[in-house]
């Protein structure tokens, strides 16, 4: 996680299950317009995620407003995405298994 010009930058790793790729493209082509209102009203002003396939995992990169706060209850649209997706992503309890990534080097032009 990383401070660019007052924004909070956070990038992560998560692995879909064996056999699971389409579902997970599917359901992230099919998001619900509740799940992109409840990303945006947590700061979110660009979300990306890029698949790798041979290795089931995905790259997510968010750019918020400000850093998340932890110490606020998580939006019940966001946890019944999470629920939704549990079948499809590995899971560490009731959450995806999130690896997050280390910023090493941004460039801005």
């Amino acid at each position: 996680m990383s401070d660019l010009a007052g924004l909070h930058s956070e990038a992560f790793i998560l692995t879909i299950q064996p056999s699971r790729i389409a579902e997970y493209r599917r359901r992230h082509a099919e998001i619900w317009p509740e799940m992109v209102t409840a990303l945006k009203a947590s700061g979110i002003l660009h979300y990306d995620i890029f698949l790798h396939e041979p290795s089931r995992r995905v790259f997510g990169h968010i750019l918020r407003r400000h850093a998340p706060d932890s110490s606020a209850p998580a939006d019940p649209v966001i946890l019944r995405w999470r629920l939704f997706m549990a079948d499809i992503l590995e899971m560490d309890g009731d959450r995806p298994r999130h690896e997050p990534i280390e910023h090493v080097f941004h460039l801005t032009a």
